[in-house]
C-alpha cells in the first residue's frame, strides 16, 4: 500500500501540525503493508522537519513544494496540483494532517483527514475577520468531501457531532495523536544551571499565555519560587505574540522569560525531563499534545480543568479551575501544591504509543482500501453490463 500524507501549511516551526504529520508518517512505514510513505512539506518547512525530527528508512519520500506560503497559494496547490501528485505517485490512501480545501471528484483514492478541533467555530479569534469565515467554509468543504474523519480525541468528535451531526455520525473515528518523542534519548542541556517551567504553545488566544505570566509573576513576587527560575515559552510566533510581549513587559518579566520557538525532538525530551513543571493553561483543545509529551517524559503537569486533558491526563496532572473568576490566584495555587507533590506516576499512556495508533490508523486504511476496490469493481460491472442491455 502507498500512503501520502500531506502537511504543506505556514508553519515554518514547532507546531502540532507539524508533530502530527511527523507521527503519521512512523505510523505508516512501520508497517509491513505499506510499501511506500510520500510527505509532502512547504519549502519554508524543510529546516524544520529536517532539524527537528528523524525521519528516515527506505520507503519514506519527502516531497517539497516550492511556491509561495501563503494562504491563498496553498489552497490553490491542494485544489489543482494535489490531484495531479496523487497520480503520478499512485497514492491508494491520502491522508491530510488537518483539514484543506479540496476537490474529491478529481481525487483518485480514499482521502483520510485528521480534524484536531474545530476552532474556526469555537475559537474564531485565532483567526481573526472576515478570515475566519473562510476557515470555516474550508473546514465545512473538506468534512464533506473526504471519505473518513480521524478525530483526535474523544472531546474533538463530542464538538463535530454538535457543530455536524450527520456527518459524525457517517463517517468519523477516534484516532488519538500518536506521542513519539523518544523520552530516553534527551539531548545536551538547553537551559544551563537554572531552574525553570515549561509551556509548550503557538501564540495563539486559546492557549492562554497571558494568564501563565502573570500567575508565574505572581509566584516571583511573593517569594513563593526561586528569584532565578525561568519560564520557557516554546512555540510559533503568531495572532498573541503582541500581546504576550506586552505582558511580559508589564509585569517586569523580560530577565525571567525565555521565548523559543524551535527545538530538536532530543531537546524538547530534555526540557520536559528536565523543567520544574510543564503549565498548559489552555482555554480549550482538540488534544493537548504537550501534556501527554510531558507525562510521557516524566513532567509535573499543571493544566487547566478542560475535558480534552481530563480525557488524555487522567488523574496524572495538576488541575486548576478556569471559571473561578480568581484564575492567577488558582493556577499559582495549583503550581504550588504540584511543586510540593512527588512527580506522579502516568498510566495508560500506551494508548498514544506508536505501535497502538499504527494499529488504528491500519485498520482505517485497509477498510477504506477495500472499499475504494469493491466500489471500482461494481462500476466496471455496470459498464460491462449497463442496465437494459
Amino acid at each position: 500500500m502507498n500512503i501520502l500524507i500531506t502537511a504543506l501549511s505556514s508553519s515554518t516551526g514547532p507546531s502540532g501540525i507539524c508533530r502530527h504529520a511527523y507521527s503519521l508518517v512512523c505510523c505508516a512505514a512501520s508497517r509491513r503493508e505499506i510499501s511506500e510513505v510520500t510527505l509532502v512539506i512547504g519549502k519554508w518547512q524543510e529546516e524544520y522537519f529536517r532539524h527537528s525530527f528523524r525521519i528516515e528508512g527506505t520507503k519514506v519520500n519527502i516531497v517539497t513544494v516550492d511556491t509561495r506560503n501563503d494562504a491563498f497559494t496553498r489552497n490553490l496547490w491542494y485544489l489543482w496540483e494535489l490531484p495531479k501528485l496523487l497520480d503520478a505517485l499512485a497514492a491508494d490512501i491520502l491522508h491530510l494532517s488537518f483539514p484543506v480545501p479540496i476537490r474529491r471528484s478529481a481525487l483518485n483514492c480514499p482521502v483520510v483527514v485528521s480534524l484536531h478541533d474545530l476552532y474556526p467555530y469555537d475559537e474564531p479569534h485565532n483567526f481573526g475577520f472576515p478570515k475566519v469565515f473562510f476557515n470555516r467554509a474550508f473546514l465545512q468543504r473538506c468534512l464533506e468531501e473526504a471519505d473518513l474523519i480521524a478525530c483526535v480525541s474523544e472531546t474533538t468528535l463530542s464538538r463535530l457531532a454538535t457543530r455536524f451531526p450527520k456527518i459524525a455520525q457517517r463517517k468519523s473515528v477516534v484516532v488519538h495523536n500518536c506521542v513519539n518523542i523518544d523520552s530516553d534519548r534527551p539531548s545536551a542541556p538547553v537551559i544551563k544551571g537554572q531552574p525553570f517551567f515549561l509551556m509548550v504553545a503557538q501564540h495563539r488566544a486559546n492557549k492562554n499565555i497571558p494568564l501563565a505570566l502573570r500567575a508565574f509573576g505572581t509566584l516571583l513576587e511573593k517569594g513563593r519560587i526561586e528569584r532565578r527560575t525561568l519560564l520557557v515559552l516554546l512555540g510559533n510566533h503568531g495572532p498573541e505574540t503582541g500581546a504576550i510581549k506586552a505582558v511580559i513587559e508589564r509585569e517586569a518579566l523580560g530577565d525571567r522569560v525565555k521565548m523559543m520557538d524551535s527545538v530538536s525532538d532530543e531537546e524538547l525530551a530534555w526540557l520536559y525531563k528536565s523543567c520544574d513543571l510543564l503549565l498548559a493553561p489552555s482555554l480549550m483543545e482538540g488534544f493537548g499534545l504537550p501534556v501527554v509529551e510531558g507525562l510521557l517524559c516524566g513532567s509535573r503537569v499543571v493544566c487547566s480543568d478542560i475535558p480534552t486533558f481530563r480525557e488524555i491526563g487522567g488523574e496524572a496532572c495538576h488541575y486548576f479551575d478556569l471559571n473561578s473568576g480568581k484564575e492567577v490566584s488558582a493556577l499559582a495555587a495549583v503550581i504550588c501544591d504540584a511543586l510540593d507533590t512527588p512527580r506522579r506516576i502516568s498510566e495508560n499512556l500506551d494508548r498514544f504509543s506508536l505501535g497502538e495508533i499504527a494499529n488504528k490508523l491500519m485498520v482505517v486504511y485497509v477498510d477504506l482500501r477495500e472499499g475504494s476496490m469493491q466500489a471500482a469493481k461494481r462500476n466496471e460491472t455496470v459498464e460491462l453490463h449497463p442496465a437494459g442491455s
